[in-house]
């Protein structure tokens, strides 16, 4: 019960953070005025990045972690008991925090890559309808593909990790969260890339997104609601490409 409610008060706290910081970025692009931009540097702009990142992976990830989590920490606990090793569980969760963090460096590059690519081809904003129809499309192929369902299984059967993947010690714990965390972001990234299309701060795609996650990962029917996902964004991808008017992102 510890375990499952501090993991429940740091998802809400950070969602409260991350509407909060959505809020305020909304109310500052409307209040500001032509020419009084005032632009960070790019290693502040970065590091505000990654931790709005970390923040928005903690309120995404975390509940559909929470299995794994509660897993690593009933098996330690017992282990204190039989004094065979305690490992604390905020370890785990730590390499579980870093990959994602990895991850999010990644991301912060695309998204520059993307801004870069919006203020060098000015004509490009023509096609962003048609870029976004086409990411969108390659997140719900993702969903189909094998590579998703491998990744999408291991984190269905937490207990199978424990029994394959387990190493002793402190760095045997850190190495099993980014383990864990690696086949999260293989069974995930396809759906983060919505994000790329709707805004990375949408807060709204954000709550469907990590309901799906949290529900592939939980429901004996996880597999079939990841195809059902796959199919839906496929078919808005076309949409969105076709008939852009449609959609207000």
């Amino acid at each position: 019960m510890v375990i499952i409610s501090a993991l429940a008060l740091l998802s809400a706290f950070a969602w409260v953070v991350t509407f909060y910081y959505s809020h305020s970025m909304d109310s500052q692009m409307s209040m500001q005025m032509p020419g009084m931009e005032q632009k960070p540097s790019l290693i502040l702009e970065a590091l505000l990045f990654l931790c709005m990142w970390i923040v928005m992976m903690v309120a995404m990830m975390f509940p559909a972690a929470a299995p794994m989590v509660i897993i690593f920490s009933n098996l330690h606990q017992s282990r204190k008991v039989k004094n065979e090793g305690f490992i604390p569980t905020w370890v785990f969760v730590a390499g579980y925090l870093i990959v994602w963090t990895l991850f999010g460096v990644l991301a912060y590059f695309v998204d520059r890559f993307v801004v870069y690519l919006d203020m060098s081809l000015p004509d490009l904003h023509k096609y962003s309808s048609l870029i976004g129809g086409v990411v969108l499309i390659a997140a719900g192929l993702y969903q189909l593909t094998p590579l998703k369902n491998v990744c999408l299984t291991h984190c269905r059967s937490p207990l199978n990790f424990i029994m394959h993947r387990w190493r002793e010690g402190y760095l045997g714990a850190l190495i099993m969260g980014m383990d864990h965390g690696v086949y999260c972001i293989g069974c995930c990234w396809g759906l983060m890339l919505v994000l790329f299309v709707v805004g990375i701060m949408n807060i709204a795609w954000m709550g469907i997104l990590a309901l799906v996650i949290f529900v592939e990962k939980i429901s004996k029917h996880g597999v079939l609601i990841s195809r059902i996902m796959g199919g839906l964004l496929i078919l808005l991808g076309f949409i969105m490409a076709i008939r852009p008017e449609i959609f207000h992102f």
